[in-house]
């Protein structure tokens, strides 16, 4: 089969992830703290904020999961368009992991801004929940690369929008490697900033294949509407 069989899965959990805006906003979010901010910044950040933390971190729990809706759906596409890829299965148990780690980051903050402790303590425990989130990064960029070589291999998508995903995955696994450490988180910031070409391409793909979904029992589309999907 060389016909892209799509979905509504991806783009509707690449919707539902971009909706933790909705809690970063509502609740300003802004923990964890860079490395370099002085204990009385860190203390400042967390105090009286409990009550939105925690509504927050329940928000993320849910909406992030959209991640893995996104990467279950377009493993379904190539399976569905007699196309499986090994890979991903890789892109969705990494992704999973990472949707864990990011809900535990904020569990933790919200446990710090609860928690009656002083400076130097929330310092601390504020510096383990930037770790935390620091290494989402590595099962997140595995999961974009594994997705995009496996659009790649499939030959059901054009090359610049494979290309694109694998690329960003690529950048991000190397970055997860080499920068993780107060003394390179300059550079590590500098490499995620392509999460925001991530966003868009997540979108994209979405879309992509939310127009060739085909309800059961429909006709199959006109090839020519369908090669090079993207």
């Amino acid at each position: 089969m060389d016909r892209l069989v799509g979905n509504r899965l991806a783009l509707a959990g690449a919707v539902l992830y971009l909706l933790e805006w909705v809690a970063i906003i509502a609740a300003a979010v802004n923990v964890p703290a860079p490395f370099d901010a002085g204990s009385a910044d860190v203390v400042k950040a967390y105090s009286g904020h409990a009550g939105a933390f925690g509504w927050a971190a329940g928000w993320f729990s849910v909406v992030l999961l959209g991640r893995v809706l996104f990467t279950v759906g377009v493993r379904t596409a190539l399976r569905e368009s007699g196309r499986p890829q090994a890979l991903m299965d890789v892109a969705v148990a990494a992704m999973t992991v990472s949707v864990a780690l990011e809900v535990a980051t904020y569990a933790v903050a919200t446990g710090i801004a609860q928690a009656p402790a002083g400076a130097e303590a929330v310092r601390m425990l504020d510096s383990s929940a930037h770790v935390l989130d620091n290494v989402v990064d590595g099962p997140l960029a595995v999961s974009v690369l594994c997705t995009g070589i496996a659009m790649w291999q499939s030959g059901l998508f054009a090359r610049w929008l494979a290309g694109v995903g694998a690329g960003i995955g690529a950048v991000l696994t190397v970055a997860a490697l080499t920068l993780m450490g107060p003394s390179r988180s300059g550079a590590l910031d500098a490499a995620t900033s392509l999460v925001l070409l991530w966003w868009v391409w997540l979108l994209w793909v979405g879309v992509v294949l939310w127009r060739h979904h085909r309800p059961a029992g429909s006709a199959a589309p006109d090839p020519a509407l369908v090669r090079d999907a993207g």
